[in-house]
C-alpha cells in the first residue's frame, strides 16, 4: 500500500533535497557575490570583516545542507529549534552588519530562508523565524537608537516574508491535494480491481468518494429504460439505503445519462437554466444544495455517478475531475462483476433448458433447507417425469423431444414464485422446489401444471400437431416426512415412480393423503 502524502515531511528524503535545492543555491551565490562585492567595494576594516563573516557563514551553511542535508534531524525538536535559532541569528547578523547599499542580498537570502523553513518545518515554523528577526532587528536598533530608520525596511521585508510563506502554503496545498487525489485513485483501482462482486465495488466506492469529497450523498443509478433509473448504491447522510426503482424524465441524473455529459451545480437554489432538469429525493428525502454528476458505461448500460451536499459551494471543478476518474473505474469493475455473475450463473444453468443443473439444484435445495429449518417453516419437493419420453424421441425425432423439454422447463417457471426454484435432474425428469410451502400446496403447483400442459401442442417436422405429453410427479415435504435432503429426495423420486405406477399423469400423494396427515397434525 502506497505511503500517504499529504505535507513535505511525507516525501522522500531526496525529493525533499531537489526542492530545497534551488533555495540552498540561491543563498549560496547570494553569499559569494555579497562576499565579492563587500571585498572589492567596502574599505578594509571592521564593516568589511563583518560583511566577510557572515558571508563565509552563508557559504559554509549553504555547503553543509547540500551536500550533507538528512532530513529526519529537523524532525527532532532539539534540531528544529537550533535551526530556527541559526537562521534567525544569522539573518538578524546580515541585516545588522551589512551595510544599507548591499541590504538586497541579505533581504533576498531572508525569503529564501523563509521557503526552506517553511518547507522543512511548515508555516508555524516560518512564523516563529520571523518573529524571531523582527524582535532581534527591533531590539538592536532600540539599543542604538535607529528604530526609526531602520523600521520601514524591516516591516517591508517582514511583509514581503509572509506573503512567501503564504504563497508556499498554497502552493504546497494544492500540490499535495493533487497528489492526494492520485494516490485515492490509484489505492481505488488497486482495490476495485481485486473484486468481482458488484456489493464489494460499491462499497469500495462509496468508502473513496466520502475519503476524497466532502459529500452528504452519493448514488449509482443504471438506465433500465427510457423512463427508468435503478439505483444501485444510495448513501445519504451517513446511512445506506437499499436500492431502489426511480422515474427517469427531468432528473439531472437522466439529464447526465441522456446527453452524456458531466454535471456540476453549485447552488441549485439558484435558477438553474437546464432544459428538463429537476430533482428527486432519495434517501432521507432531504433537498441537496450542491449537485455533481458524471456518466458512466457500464458494458452496453448507461449510468451516472453523482455525489451532492446540502451545503452551497462544496464542491469544485477538481472535485469533478476526480469524481469522472473514479466513474470511469467503476464502470469497468461493475462491468466485469455484471459478466462474472453472467457466467458463473449460466454455468449453473442446464444449457437446452435454460433451468438450473443437477449440480446447482442440489445446491439450491440444501440451502432452501438450511433456511427453511432455521425459520421453522416447511419446504416441499416435487420430483416430475415426462410420460412415454423415450417413444416422443423415437417417433418423433431428438429435435422434437428437445422442443418438448424446453416447453415443459418454461411451463413450469410460468407456475411457480420467483422464490422457488426449478432444475433438470437428469434426462426428463425435473426437480421444483418449494421453500415454504407445505405438501398441501404443492399439490396445488402439481395440478396447476397438469392443467397447462393440456393446453399445450408440438409441430414436429413433416407431422401433424401433437398434444404434449403427460407428466408423473411425486411430492414429499420437509420436515414432517423427512429432515435430510437426500431422504427428502428419494421420498419424492420413489412417490414419483408410484404416480407412474399408477397409470401415468398422476400426482402422489393425492389430495385425501394430505388432508389426513393436515388432520393429524
Amino acid at each position: 500500500m502506497l505511503k500517504r502524502i499529504s505535507s513535505p515531511k511525507d516525501l522522500p528524503e531526496h525529493e525533499i533535497q531537489n526542492i530545497l535545492r534551488p533555495s540552498l543555491l540561491g543563498v549560496l551565490l547570494l553569499s559569494i557575490l555579497l562576499g565579492g562585492f563587500a571585498y572589492f567595494t567596502l574599505p578594509n576594516g571592521e564593516e568589511r570583516t563583518r560583511v566577510l563573516f557572515v558571508c563565509s557563514l552563508g557559504v559554509g551553511y549553504s555547503i553543509f545542507l547540500l551536500f550533507r542535508f538528512r532530513y529526519y534531524t529537523y524532525q527532532h525538536p532539539v534540531f528544529r529549534i537550533i535551526f530556527l535559532l541559526f537562521h534567525a541569528g544569522l539573518s538578524i547578523l546580515s541585516l545588522d552588519w551589512v551595510p544599507q547599499p548591499l541590504l538586497t542580498f541579505p533581504a533576498t537570502a531572508i525569503l529564501l530562508a523563509v521557503t526552506m523553513t517553511s518547507i522543512l518545518m511548515g508555516r508555524g515554523a516560518a512564523y516563529t523565524y520571523l518573529g524571531i528577526v523582527l524582535l532581534g532587528l527591533v531590539g538592536l536598533h532600540l539599543a542604538k537608537g535607529t528604530v526609526a530608520s531602520t523600521l520601514p525596511g524591516v516591516v517591508a521585508i517582514s511583509v514581503l516574508a509572509m506573503i512567501t510563506v503564504e504563497f508556499i502554503g498554497s502552493m504546497f496545498g494544492i500540490h499535495f491535494n493533487r497528489i492526494r487525489r492520485l494516490q485515492i485513485i490509484n489505492e481505488f483501482a488497486r482495490r476495485i480491481n481485486s473484486t468481482i462482486e458488484q456489493e464489494q465495488v460499491l462499497a469500495i466506492l462509496g468508502e473513496a468518494i466520502r475519503n476524497a469529497i466532502q459529500i452528504d450523498t452519493c448514488f449509482v443509478a443504471v438506465a433500465v429504460d427510457e423512463e427508468h433509473l435503478f439505483v444501485l448504491l444510495i448513501y445519504d447522510d451517513g446511512q445506506y439505503f437499499p436500492p431502489c426503482e426511480v422515474e427517469m424524465e427531468g432528473t439531472l441524473s437522466g439529464w447526465v445519462i441522456r446527453n452524456q455529459r458531466s454535471l456540476f451545480i453549485a447552488d441549485l437554489r439558484q435558477d438553474v437554466n437546464l432544459t428538463g432538469g429537476k430533482t428527486f429525493l432519495t434517501g432521507n428525502n432531504r433537498d441537496n444544495v450542491c449537485w455533481m454528476g458524471v456518466p458512466m458505461k457500464i458494458g452496453e448500460r448507461e449510468g451516472v455517478l453523482a455525489v451532492a451536499s446540502y451545503t452551497a459551494g462544496m464542491f469544485d471543478r477538481t472535485d469533478l475531475e476526480l469524481l469522472e476518474n473514479l466513474a470511469q473505474h467503476t464502470a469497468l469493475a461493475l462491468h466485469n462483476a455484471n459478466h462474472h455473475a453472467e457466467v458463473e450463473f449460466k454455468a449453473q444453468l442446464d444449457s437446452l433448458t435454460n433451468v438450473y443443473n443437477h449440480a446447482s439444484i442440489i445446491r439450491i435445495l440444501e440451502r432452501e433447507l438450511e433456511k427453511a429449518h432455521a425459520a421453522g417453516k416447511p419446504l416441499s419437493l416435487i420430483m416430475l417425469d415426462i410420460d412415454y419420453f423415450k417413444q416422443y424421441n423415437d417417433t418423433y425425432g431428438h429435435q422434437t423431444g428437445d422442443e418438448v423439454l424446453v416447453q415443459l422447463a418454461q411451463t413450469i417457471k410460468r407456475n411457480i414464485k420467483s422464490t422457488d426454484a426449478v432444475g433438470r435432474w437428469g434426462g426428463e425428469e425435473f426437480a421444483i422446489i418449494l421453500p415454504n410451502a407445505s405438501g398441501a400446496q404443492a399439490l396445488q403447483v402439481a395440478m396447476r401444471l397438469q392443467i397447462a400442459l393440456r393446453n399445450l401442442f408440438l409441430h414436429p417436422p413433416e407431422a401433424k400437431t401433437l398434444p404434449f405429453p403427460t407428466i408423473s410427479q411425486g411430492i414429499a415435504e420437509f420436515p414432517s416426512e423427512a429432515t435430510k435432503g437426500e431422504k427428502l429426495i428419494q421420498l419424492a423420486d420413489r412417490r414419483l415412480y408410484i404416480a407412474k405406477a399408477r397409470g401415468r399423469n398422476q400426482v402422489e400423494p393425492e389430495q385425501a393423503y394430505w388432508e389426513e396427515q393436515s388432520a393429524d397434525s
